[in-house]
């Protein structure tokens, strides 16, 4: 059980096989296997991590990168993302997804199936809302609170499902990813997962808050934790990307774009995981390892996207002196502190 400081079990991180957040784009438009079992190798070797979250939407590329992460010695926490999809295909997909789950734990990692992620948000149907940003705009709204009781009821009606689609060919792990505002039924699950960042509203009860889900009694983790690379990041945590501006031509930062710091998603993560170490959870899951999507810049600030993001490597833009493609992918201070993290964990 978690709470007694005997440090970290999972020394994870999360690795986006491409999720198309709108239809028909997805988050990783170069995906290579050579780059893949790179990366695998980078996550065991270099960041000292025994554990990935393997997370996106085709199945074809969650089931290349968990069997290489396999590979290389790392236990699989396999989550399908189908976003803004109603219920019924979401089951559908989470059953072919289940599947998967169920073939990769006869390989022996000791398989985790995670049937979700912040589903009142990216989930169709739970919450009012054309689509997740719409949804996540409800979130700071007084009026959307008050019918939190009816999305939650919505939420674990919906899990219940989920984990008797998932049961129907996976006998092993169960978890979801819930969100700081979501309060979940934790009966069909055998590990409470929890999507929970730290940022300015949260942070001098942070920890008093993570002990509550102790009284579930069964395994904790941290599914993700994580912030940009930019001064103020680390009081934004989740929200260090709202500073990108998709509505032009080319996405940009906000102008004045806010100064790019390493060092302050390095310590941020730093921090946390000696946190989680200390509350001795069963595991935690670094956001994320990497984001092609958005590209490094380092002549044109309002076109470094990577300040904005949670990558923990740089990747350039595709038509750039350095493409991802070409297999650059240099790490960034935020590597380096998870990597000492861990190695000492």
């Amino acid at each position: 059980m978690s709470g007694n400081g005997t440090g970290l079990t999972l020394k994870g991180i999360n690795y986006d096989v491409g999720t198309e957040y709108t239809p028909g784009r997805t988050s990783r438009a170069v995906w290579r296997s050579d780059l893949v079992r790179d990366e695998m190798r980078s996550i065991a070797e270099e960041l000292h991590c025994n554990a990935v979250c393997v997370y996106g939407t085709d199945l074809d590329r969650l089931a290349e990168a968990a069997e290489t992460a396999q590979d290389h010695g790392l236990q699989v926490w396999l989550q399908p993302r189908l976003i803004e999809a109603a219920s019924e295909p979401y089951l559908t997909h989470l059953d072919k997804a289940a599947v998967l789950a169920a073939d990769l734990d006869r390989r022996g990692s000791g398989t985790v199936l995670n049937v979700g992620c912040e589903m009142t948000i990216f989930t169709a149907g739970i919450m009012p809302g054309d689509d997740f940003e719409a949804r996540t705009g409800l979130l700071s709204n007084p009026l959307g609170w008050i019918r939190f009781p009816l999305f939650n009821r919505r939420l674990n009606a919906l899990l219940a499902q989920a984990a008797a689609t998932a049961r129907r060919h996976f006998a092993g792990t169960l978890t979801y990813s819930g969100a700081l505002w979501e309060q979940v039924d934790w009966t069909p699950f055998d590990v409470v997962g929890l999507n929970y960042y730290r940022l300015a509203y949260n942070q001098r009860r942070y920890i008093t808050g993570l002990r509550r889900h102790y009284r579930h009694g069964k395994p904790v983790a941290i599914t993700e934790f994580g912030c940009g690379a930019h001064e103020g990041a680390a009081a934004k945590g989740p929200a260090s990307h709202g500073i990108i501006d998709w509505t032009g031509e080319r996405p940009a930062l906000t102008d004045p774009p806010p100064p790019r710091d390493e060092t302050v998603q390095a310590a941020y993560l730093a921090d946390l995981i000696s946190v989680y170490a200390s509350e001795g959870l069963h595991g935690a899951f670094v956001f994320e390892f990497i984001e092609p999507y958005n590209p490094h810049d380092p002549d044109d600030p309002r076109h470094d996207l990577d300040r904005a993001g949670y990558g923990l490597v740089k990747v350039g833009a595709e038509d750039g002196p350095t493409p991802y493609s070409g297999g650059s992918r240099p790490t960034k201070s935020a590597f380096d502190a998870v990597a000492r993290s861990y190695a000492a964990l």
